[in-house]
């Protein structure tokens, strides 16, 4: 069964909203300060209102650039420790979480969510979670159930390029996940349990 929460993060909502939301906010300080003006001819109601809110459009903008990164390592955090509670599966040698970036928003440097994808070199199995998500701009993470368990003697071998992970069975086929990085951490530890199948076997 999936999961989905909050994050645990430190941030100012009020701040952190504006920065998600500038453009609406710049969108109505610009419509409502124009009424003022044009309607009314209310200079200083109408100019205080359109600089109020590129004031705290501008603000917003920053201090999501400014807190991104602690919310989305909070996030990551968060969504690994979910996955390996589904999984079933403990630390075991690695564990490595890689977020890819999702759409953007223009002046805002995180993306609005990210993908997650763990990888963990268990005691049994490789396991590949490849369905989690990150959102920074709603403050939530949601783990799925989609967890592909790999039994090491039927692994013939790993591999990373070009972004993509492959690996290859013993019974001939492929399968690949695309990364935003290479798990170096987790292909060490995998590589050395391979070995370790064949020598076995």
């Amino acid at each position: 069964m999936g999961r989905r929460d909050t994050l645990e993060a430190d941030v100012f909502q009020p701040l952190w909203a504006a920065g998600w939301q500038w453009v609406w906010i710049v969108a109505g300080g610009l419509f409502l300060g124009g009424y003022l003006l044009l309607e009314f001819g209310h200079v200083l109601q109408g100019g205080g209102v359109i600089a109020g809110s590129s004031a705290l459009a501008a603000l917003g903008i920053w201090y999501v650039n400014t807190n991104a990164e602690s919310v989305l390592q909070s996030g990551i955090e968060m969504g690994q420790s979910a996955v390996l509670d589904i999984a079933g599966v403990g630390d075991g040698d690695a564990v490595s979480s890689i977020a890819t970036e999702g759409r953007g928003l223009a002046l805002v440097d995180p993306a609005r969510e990210y993908h997650l994808t763990t990888l963990v070199v268990g005691d049994e199995a490789f396991v590949v979670h490849d369905d989690t998500t990150v959102s920074l701009a709603h403050r939530y993470y949601a783990v799925g159930d989609d967890t592909r368990v790999y039994e090491y003697e039927a692994l013939e071998s790993v591999a990373f390029d070009d972004g993509e992970l492959t690996l290859t069975l013993r019974d001939g086929s492929t399968e690949s996940y695309t990364l935003a990085r290479e798990p170096t951490d987790v292909l060490s530890a995998l590589r050395t349990r391979l070995p370790a199948v064949e020598h076995r076997e």
